[in-house]
């Protein structure tokens, strides 16, 4: 394997008899299997080369190797361009050992402090008391532990030192100027109730938080209309792998109104061709079986035969560019929106996933779909939550429109 990297034989030779050359074979299999590029790999194994001459006139050997002897490497003077490359290609080398059992693996850090201690219990207080999902006890802990910090600082904490009046200050200070109040009242007040039923206060604090009044449906969604999307889909460059894989994600965005964790989420073993159906995996772990339109199979299978790269995920979205994983977060799905739109020359007030979803909602009820159907196609669990889109549809509300009141009754 390595031969195929160095079209020099003598050079073969000399990284064979490197202190480290044992290894080259090996690791380039390693990273051929993951999808590393020919220059990529070439690149790593004359860093390598240079990186086992400096271990060696150290005394050192590759089981005597740890991170830290990476990081002096990268610290050494040299250019920057240079120090990235080194930094990438040891950080791989080490993971190849580490995954061949040919060095110990690093040492978890456990982090036994006590606000580490009390994220862990809250945290299975949600998974195990409440049923919900790890990513909800990750977002509360983000807003829980700003309120911790601004209490106790860096000092110990103290939690039946909490009184109402830190409550109600932190709310004053950060509720204001939060476009999602609502959030910030919930979490903190189940986050109290926890500390009451877990005898760590003695009274319920969240009796101190008061009830934030929240108008339903106040808000207008925002949406493209049908034009939008159409020269949305059309600009994509569908010429490369890149936008060949973006279209079939703003595809089933704009025509089945997924949301951007449901692409994220999306399994080869969802695609159901024989019956043109898919399925998605929802909020909640619920899932649900939607019919799937024919531009988008087609758009699907394309991707799937000509451009998704070889690897061991069962995710259908997955990274390009090695090591190729499935898409990480809902913001990546946002973030492509986002980027099209730009291209597009479309500026929305909004510029995320969720916004060809109401464009999806919108588009049917102007067809005339009633809002029952819409909440079955977004898979909305409640009616309730299907009532803003009557907002959009001006026409039907304008026949309901009363007619303005005159002084002295009608002329």
């Amino acid at each position: 394997m390595l031969d195929h990297f160095l079209r020099d034989r003598a050079a073969a030779q000399r990284l064979r008899a490197n202190p480290i050359g044992s290894h080259f074979e090996g690791f380039t299999t390693w990273l051929c299997q993951r999808g590393y590029a020919w220059t990529t790999t070439r690149q790593h194994v004359w860093a390598l080369a240079t990186f086992g001459r400096w271990l060696d006139r150290r005394g050192r050997s590759v089981r005597d190797l740890c991170r830290g002897d990476a990081d002096d490497f990268c610290r050494r003077p040299c250019a920057v361009a240079r120090r990235v490359r080194d930094t990438a290609a040891l950080g791989r080398f080490l993971a190849y050992l580490e995954a061949a059992h040919l060095i110990p693996l690093p040492a978890p850090i456990i982090d036994r402090s006590p606000a580490a201690q009390l994220h862990a219990r809250y945290a299975a207080y949600l998974q195990h008391d409440r049923a919900l999902p790890p990513s909800t006890a990750t977002r509360h802990w983000f807003i829980l532990r700003r309120f911790l910090v601004e209490r106790f600082g860096d000092g110990p904490i103290v939690l039946r030192d909490l009184q109402p009046d830190d409550v109600t200050r932190y709310l004053v200070r950060h509720v204001p100027t939060q476009s999602r109040c609502s959030t910030q009242v919930s979490t903190l007040r189940s986050f109290l109730r926890f500390l009451w039923q877990a005898g760590d206060i003695d009274r319920d604090l969240a009796a101190a938080i008061p009830p934030i009044r929240r108008w339903r449906l106040v808000d207008v969604p925002k949406y493209l209309k049908a034009a939008e999307v159409a020269h949305l889909l059309a600009s994509v460059d569908r010429t490369s792998a890149s936008g060949r894989r973006n279209y079939a994600i703003l595809l089933l965005l704009a025509r089945l109104g997924l949301r951007a964790g449901e692409v994220v989420r999306l399994e080869l073993q969802d695609l159901d061709w024989r019956a043109g159906e898919l399925t998605v995996r929802g909020k909640g772990s619920v899932h649900a079986r939607l019919p799937l339109p024919r531009d988008v199979g087609a758009a699907l299978a394309t991707y799937l035969r000509t451009d998704r790269p070889t690897c061991a995920t069962r995710r259908v979205f997955v990274c390009l560019k090695a090591p190729h994983r499935g898409l990480g977060h809902p913001a990546t799905v946002s973030t492509l929106v986002h980027c099209a739109l730009n291209r597009a020359g479309l500026t929305p007030p909004t510029t995320g996933a969720h916004l060809l979803r109401h464009s999806l909602a919108t588009d049917l009820l102007r067809h005339g779909t009633s809002l029952g159907d819409i909440g079955e196609v977004l898979r909305h669990q409640r009616l309730q939550t299907t009532e803003i889109y009557a907002k959009v549809d001006v026409d039907r509300l304008r026949s309901l429109a009363q007619p303005w009141p005159i002084p002295g009754g009608a002329r």
